[in-house]
């Protein structure tokens, strides 16, 4: 096979024995622990494999490869989302790092050499004889066909073996999987939308380098002033997320690479209605996310202010008279003792995008929902509650969340919906 990157032809694929020996070792080094743990790079070597096998080479091209592999849209920029390339790299050092290990130097060989995206195969080696002093005997030339022929046969037969006993083996799917199967399962890449807080910034950069502590104040600066004019402020309406929202986010895509489900991120504000009809989604952030207070608007469990008393509040529309869940005070400064969060699965079943909400009153509230929906042994305690049917059906959870030294503790589960 050619080594070139420009090859734009098809190659003639496989025959039927040589296809069986690749498969076979394809599926060995995908179950070793260089590739096990990359559903990314898992993805993509089959991909690359299968192709090269039945010779349709003329599609391993870096665009095509991003969009039947990783769910990138046609028009993709490829400079500014090197996934193919990155992840094609990454396959290449763990090839390397297999075959280094004693034992996989004689079995057949899968390449993806620099500047290809087409594989290539070489045979089994025989093994190195012991060293007795006395020259290797000489190994009897095997036309390549039959070689191939022989070991084909050995390893067909142990895949079918191996194949057959991993069918009969049980497959059990934790309930964290379960909720999150929608999501998983639909087609696409998930989209995740973050809340984005409205902040102020000093139009001085100087002023703002010293409340924040950074450089030497200005000469005749003294204590902080006991306002700050309008004229020297400027508002910043995308650029910042709260600490909260972020570790949510980072539990969220740490689980989303563990399950192998792709996924962009934007901020609330360069999220359409649009992008959440067409694709699965998940909203992170309550007062600070649009599209969160647009869709719990219309639930059970919404949230709500009273601003005649400064009061944030989660609404239960069903009683309406509930209004423990509730927290006076607590702006600007969130110092609270408890945060209240409404975490929702949603199925839509019309257009079969599904809709996570990971949302608190305060970023506090965020980070637990985060929690929630990553830790098993946090949603296997909610999961109890949950009536027979539940996996295939709209749920919405209310969280009680301590704060201690400003920090969030256990979520724990103060109602439910399924519907």
């Amino acid at each position: 096979m050619s080594r070139k990157a420009d090859v734009r032809v098809s190659t003639p694929g496989l025959p039927p024995e040589q296809a069986v020996v690749v498969r076979t070792q394809l599926e060995r080094i995908l179950g070793s622990q260089q590739f096990r743990g990359s559903k990314r790079c898992q993805g993509l070597l089959r991909h690359i494999v299968e192709q090269t096998v039945v010779g349709d080479t003329a599609q391993l091209k870096e665009r095509t490869l991003g969009v039947e592999v990783f769910e990138r849209p046609p028009d993709y920029d490829t400079s500014q989302d090197p996934v193919v390339r990155a992840t094609a790299g990454e396959i290449r050092k763990k090839l390397a790092q297999y075959y280094q290990e004693a034992g996989h130097e004689i079995e057949p060989r899968i390449d993806l050499l620099p500047g290809s995206y087409i594989a290539e195969f070489h045979p089994a080696t025989a093994p190195a004889p012991a060293g007795n002093g006395s020259p290797p005997a000489p190994v009897p030339a095997v036309r390549p066909l039959r070689l191939w022929f022989r070991i084909g046969l050995g390893l067909g037969a142990a895949a079918l073996v191996a194949s057959a006993i991993l069918l009969l083996l049980p497959r059990k799917e934790t309930l964290l999987q379960q909720l999150w199967r929608p999501v998983l399962k639909a087609p696409g890449t998930l989209l995740i939308s973050l809340g984005q807080p409205i902040v102020y910034n000093l139009k001085s950069a100087r002023a703002q380098d010293e409340i924040q502590g950074i450089g030497t104040p200005a000469a005749g600066s003294g204590s902080e002033p006991d306002y700050i004019p309008k004229k020297d402020l400027v508002i910043l309406p995308d650029r910042y997320a709260a600490m909260g929202d972020v570790i949510c986010l980072v539990r969220l895509t740490t689980m989303l690479e563990k399950y192998g489900k792709p996924y962009r991120i934007r901020g609330e504000k360069s999220t359409s209605f649009a992008d959440l009809r067409e694709t699965p989604a998940v909203l992170i952030g309550g007062f600070d996310n649009q599209w969160t207070l647009h869709t719990v608007g219309q639930l059970r469990f919404t949230f709500e202010k009273d601003p005649e008393h400064f009061t944030d509040f989660v609404r239960d529309r069903e009683h309406p008279e509930k209004m423990e869940w509730k927290l006076a005070g607590a702006w600007p400064y969130w110092d609270v003792t408890t945060d209240y969060a409404i975490v929702s699965r949603i199925i839509d079943t019309t257009t079969d995008r599904p809709l996570v909400i990971a949302a608190g009153i305060t970023h506090y509230g965020t980070m637990a929902a985060g929690e929630f929906l990553t830790n098993p042994e946090y949603f296997a305690e909610a999961a109890a509650k949950l009536p027979r049917g539940w996996q295939q059906k709209n749920i919405q959870f209310v969280l009680r969340i301590p704060v201690v030294n400003r920090t969030g503790g256990h979520p724990h589960v103060l109602d439910v919906q399924v519907w």
